[in-house]
């Protein structure tokens, strides 16, 4: 390869090696996710809004680029709003969200520059519509949609406007609030008003800011720190009390059981003394009964025979015996001399004198 050819293809490389440099100053591409704008010395003078490949003035004019997609804001614990008082009067906190888009990129670029700023706008807009609307209602209303009845176990309360108690069976209740405008129309008010005042202003910051509010949201609402805090205690309070009173009225039925299953042993033991009572009783008069029939069928000889029994009982070696001349066991003992031998006769037990 001699000189000359030498020299062409440095040269080539050197214009290659220019064009790839310059080439981004005098083109770009916008794809079908993005808008430009062409700013020329900070001013715009151009807007692309259509995907392609776009020449520019080098070094006089720059190509800012913006997201044609839809933008989220929010959704996150470090955007939630604390202390929000209800119309009702309860203090509550909660995490907003918000979708939005670049409706004029010439209108953006103008007012808002870069894309934090329109982000740092849309959150600020969104969190004040948020804040006064809220405080326009009642709790309920943030919450529900509907006049859908809730059931609770809480102790009867007393009525208030806008809330009707109905009385079931037990410790249940019905709880009816009467919903005028509900969550999703709340939510709708939100979002008109944020967009009114993207939308609006006055001097420097009036007019519109090229941003477009296409839905507004809340996630999360819970109570704050404080109020909810004593409202887990009232919980606890009436947790405790509701298991108070099934423990007293356990030990009520309790005590009702013992007293009845008392009742019924005494019943049942009076119930047996009485039947043993009466068998007792029939067994003593069957034996005086017998006895009677004993005394009928021996007659003499069984009044003899006790009354030896009880003389043998009653007199023993040293008993001394006065007798009158008619006394019948001293005939008895008259008539033992005519009594036969003893060898004929049936021995008697005992002797007495």
């Amino acid at each position: 390869m001699n000189g000359k050819a030498k020299r062409w293809l440095t040269a080539a490389a050197i214009l290659v090696v220019a064009v790839a440099i310059l080439t981004p100053s005098f083109l770009y591409v916008v794809d079908e996710r993005e808008m430009a704008v062409v700013l020329q010395f900070g001013d715009p003078v151009a807007e692309r809004t259509q995907p392609g490949l776009y020449f520019k003035l080098p070094f006089v004019q720059e190509a800012r680029k913006l997201p044609r997609t839809r933008q989220f804001w929010g959704d996150t614990p470090d955007e939630f709003l604390p202390d929000l008082p209800t119309r009702d009067d309860k203090k509550i906190q909660l995490v907003p969200w918000a979708v939005w888009r670049i409706k004029d990129p010439t209108v953006f670029v103008q007012r808002l520059r870069t894309l934090e700023n329109g982000e740092q706008r849309v959150a600020q807009f969104v969190r004040g519509a948020i804040r006064d609307v809220v405080t326009q209602y009642d709790l309920a209303e943030l919450v529900r949609s509907t006049d859908r009845g809730m059931h609770t176990t809480a102790e009867p309360a007393l009525d208030v406007e806008g809330v009707v108690l109905e009385q079931l069976p037990g410790d249940m209740q019905r709880v009816t609030i009467k919903i005028r405008h509900g969550r999703q129309k709340i939510i709708e008010t939100i979002k008109q008003e944020a967009q009114r005042r993207l939308s609006a202003g006055t001097g420097e910051e009036g007019g519109r800011r090229g941003v477009e509010l296409i839905d507004i949201g809340i996630s999360q609402i819970d109570f704050v720190e404080s109020v909810r805090q004593k409202t887990f205690d009232r919980w606890i309070a009436e947790r405790q009390a509701i298991s108070a009173k099934n423990v007293n009225e356990g030990e009520r039925l309790k005590q009702e059981i013992i007293n009845r299953t008392a009742a019924e042993v005494e019943r049942i033991e009076g119930e047996g003394q009485r039947q043993a009572n009466e068998l007792r009783g029939e067994v003593d008069a069957e034996v005086i009964r017998k006895y009677a029939e004993a005394i009928e069928e021996a007659g003499e000889f069984y009044t003899f025979v006790r009354t030896l029994e009880a003389y043998q009982k009653s007199i023993g070696p040293d008993t001394r015996l006065i007798f009158t001349t008619d006394n019948e066991f001293l005939r008895l003992l008259n008539r033992l001399d005519e009594a036969p031998p003893a060898s004929e006769a049936s021995p008697v037990t005992g002797s007495g004198r």
